[in-house]
């Protein structure tokens, strides 16, 4: 008797039809996939900052059940890295800044906390994504800087591989923002230097130059910080830009202007952010978040420049 006879008609048909929909469960996630990198622009232009924000939630718990159909799917991968440190950086970091004005110390740690949780997801993410472009990937980052090095300026060579270095890069900055209380944590920002360096050579115009203007952020923040380097870096992205990517300004603000006490720069730049209309629709959001926290800035100036209180 054949090996299979004993399970009966039934068993055999439904065993093909279970594989049947496996596969056409894995065929909709994929088609799923593609169908949310091509929606992606529409995030990026829409205009109502707390709408975007009360829909992440959703879209994060939608992408990670999607992603245990087709877990090496990237661009589902990499949509659910963004969603993640877009989500982190542009609402719960936004949660924070106004805790820590109000002097809500408790309820800014535990943002804190929260943020860091969506962060070590999307850099364990980043990971698996990098591993499955080239199996060196776990030798290179166990290495160090130099062995990352090598291993990002032989294995990702394209410039459609600057996304997915911009978004691990960015996962571990952000990661590392978060947990700064670990020092295990802050010794990987050279590593996250090294994956952003890469992406902004591979395509420096990557999403209105966003992996440039962190670059001139880390510049002004790191220890000890480089600030003839940020303003540089961060000029160099104004001028390119045409002064339409926002976010730009309001870092420099941020970053850069408080960094060197200079609050009437400060101002000019924050002003610029308020009175800009709608210069750059293909980065409406991310230009209402710049001008949200340019208003906030504004508002609470004594906070960051201690001269200006006495």
């Amino acid at each position: 008797m054949a090996p299979w006879r004993g399970f009966g008609i039934g068993a055999l048909v439904a065993g093909l039809l279970a594989l049947t929909a496996c596969d056409t469960e894995k065929l909709a996630a994929d088609s799923t996939a593609e169908l949310f990198g091509r929606a992606a622009a529409g995030i990026e232009q829409h205009w109502d900052y707390e709408l975007i924000g009360k829909s992440f939630p959703a879209s994060i718990i939608q992408l990670e059940g999607l992603l245990r159909i087709v877990p090496d799917n990237e661009v589902m991968g990499l949509s659910l890295v963004a969603a993640y440190v877009g989500y982190g950086t542009g609402w719960i970091e936004d949660r924070v800044e106004i805790a820590d004005i109000e002097d809500e110390w408790e309820e800014a740690d535990a943002l804190r906390r929260r943020a860091l949780v969506m962060y070590n997801r999307a850099w364990d993410l980043s990971q698996h994504f990098l591993r499955n472009r080239d199996p060196g990937f776990d030798d290179a980052l166990k290495g160090g800087v130099d062995s990352l090095q090598t291993w990002v300026d032989t294995a990702l060579v394209a410039k459609e591989d600057a996304a997915i270095l911009f978004w691990a890069g960015a996962s571990l900055g952000s990661r590392i923002n978060m947990g700064m209380e670990d020092m295990d944590t802050v010794a990987d920002l050279p590593l996250a230097k090294v994956l952003l360096e890469r992406s902004v050579t591979l395509d420096a115009d990557f999403m209105f130059m966003i992996g440039k203007m962190t670059m001139g952020v880390l510049a002004a923040s790191e220890f000890p910080p480089d600030m003839d380097k940020a303003k540089l870096i961060l000029d160099d992205v104004l001028a390119k830009t045409e002064r339409r990517n926002l976010m730009v300004q309001m870092s420099m603000a941020r970053y850069y202007a408080v960094a060197i006490g200079d609050h009437k720069l400060f101002r000019e730049l924050l002003q610029e952010v308020i009175d800009a209309g709608d210069v750059l629709p293909e980065a409406r959001l991310s230009n209402a978040i710049a001008r949200r926290r340019a208003v906030r800035y504004l508002d609470q100036i004594e906070y960051f420049f201690s001269d200006l209180s006495e």
